[in-house]
């Protein structure tokens, strides 16, 4: 793994089974997404908040705090999923507009001119079967769901399969030659 900053997971495996098993899943499995962070806060202040964002994302993830709560360890077993670059700083602003348009009594506050940071955020993905397959993702932090990131899990998966299936078509070739 890279030096990217981990989140600290606070939704236990009960507890993540639980809240997805109300929102109908039968399997459910621990993930990570690759985000990037954009701290906001007054003008050459320090931050109160953070963005979580990538660029493939419309809008972005709101996390309030002034200290991101992060762990010194690299994130553990599940699925690792990886997002594009950043948003540009165009970008960081629109989505941050998205966010103070919500609660207007934040004007002042603005996206802190710093170096979008990569981040590992800890996630839950829950299945459902049926004659649809149906994805859940809850936030390993608070356990809300996170629909945003549904797009950007599916196709992380997608990239993973056919990872995989390059991977195993790849294989059978090498043993023969």
């Amino acid at each position: 793994m890279d030096n990217r900053l981990t989140l600290t997971r606070h939704i236990d495996e009960d507890a993540a089974q639980q809240r997805l098993q109300r929102l109908g899943a039968s399997a459910f499995e621990p993930a990570w997404v690759r985000l990037w962070t954009a701290g906001v806060g007054m003008p050459d202040g320090q931050p109160g908040a953070w963005l979580l964002s990538a660029q493939e994302m419309r809008r972005a993830l709101l996390l309030v705090g002034e200290a991101l709560p992060t762990c010194a360890d690299q994130p553990e077993a599940g699925i690792h999923i990886e997002s594009g670059d950043p948003p540009s700083p165009a970008e960081w602003h629109r989505r941050w507009l998205w966010e103070r348009m919500a609660t207007p009594r934040h004007w002042r506050i603005q996206v802190l001119e710093t170096a979008p940071t990569p981040i590992w955020l800890p996630c839950w993905l829950g299945y459902r079967g049926g004659r649809q397959h149906r994805l859940m993702v809850i936030s390993g932090l608070s356990g809300e769901p996170l629909s945003l990131l549904k797009p950007l899990v599916l196709t992380g998966l997608r990239q993973a399969y056919r990872d995989e299936q390059n991977t195993a078509s790849r294989e059978p070739r090498e043993k023969a030659g």
